[in-house]
């Protein structure tokens, strides 16, 4: 199964804190937020993750690059410069 999590946004009602860190990776319960989705998502039995990247791209891969090894998905980046752009890349992934 495939899922898409778009993970593109500013963050900028969570400022400061989203001024170095994008907003799927500010912690919630000493864990990123985007770590909470990918476990439950794995769970579900999801086995591919898209995550359309926007803000950041190079620190949201480093990041979950560290976490990959402790849940069995595989990630595509997919880098957006339009608000509509990550559906019309993605549909050919997740079908």
């Amino acid at each position: 199964m495939k899922a898409l999590i778009l993970v593109g946004g500013f963050g900028t009602r969570l400022r400061p804190m989203t001024l170095t860190v994008p907003k799927p990776l500010v912690n919630f319960g000493n864990k990123p937020i985007l770590c909470h989705q990918i476990e439950a998502l794995a769970k579900a039995g999801v086995t591919e993750i898209i995550l359309a990247v926007n803000y950041q791209p190079d620190v949201m891969m480093s990041a979950i690059q560290t976490y990959e090894q402790d849940v069995s998905v595989v990630y595509f980046k997919s880098l957006y410069e339009s608000p509509f752009w990550p559906v019309a890349f993605v549909i050919d992934l997740l079908l």
